[in-house]
């Protein structure tokens, strides 16, 4: 699953639909262990196994998501999270959210670019980040999942300014 959070970044999260246990509990990790199954048309997700350096309202290691993820029309989508942490917490909680597609103009993907790979180069080295987002918020820019800010500058894996 990709979150694009706005201007072209984001992050990937991995979970796991092949009916595998959870990871041992001495393996922790940001977003936790995301463990799917389907329940007719929702897709429910159980997320353990959080690192201590989460915190989300003071919760950490001990926190609990139960994730629901349902269809509820064409164009909507019901999110449905119960989050639990007796050190934290007297009871569970439960937040919902619904969701609605945008509409295809605002989601297109732009596959072909009308730059070269030179001016790419050359954009990257005068603005970085900042030059591409005139092009993203017109609809021109790259896919951001596919765009990995960490280690890829613009298609070469070195820094193209050394």
């Amino acid at each position: 699953m990709f979150y694009d959070v706005g201007q072209g970044q984001g992050w990937q999260r991995n979970i796991v639909m092949n009916g595998s246990p959870h990871l041992p509990a001495n393996i922790r990790q940001w977003y936790g262990d995301s463990r799917g199954h389907w329940e007719g048309n929702t897709l429910v997700i159980d997320v353990t196994n959080f690192s201590p350096k989460t915190d989300f309202q003071g919760s950490r290691e001990n926190l609990h998501l139960v994730e629901r993820w349902t269809r509820t029309g064409p164009t909507s989508l019901e999110y449905a999270v119960t989050i639990e942490d007796p050190t934290v917490w007297t009871r569970p909680w439960t937040v919902k959210q619904e969701f609605t597609k945008q509409s295809d103009k605002r989601t297109k993907r732009i596959t072909n670019l009308a730059a070269s790979k030179e001016t790419i180069l050359c954009v990257a080295a005068a603005g970085g980040e900042r030059a591409w987002r005139p092009r993203l918020c017109g609809g021109r820019g790259p896919d951001p999942a596919t765009k990995d800010n960490a280690t890829d500058f613009c298609g070469r894996r070195r820094n193209p300014l050394q």
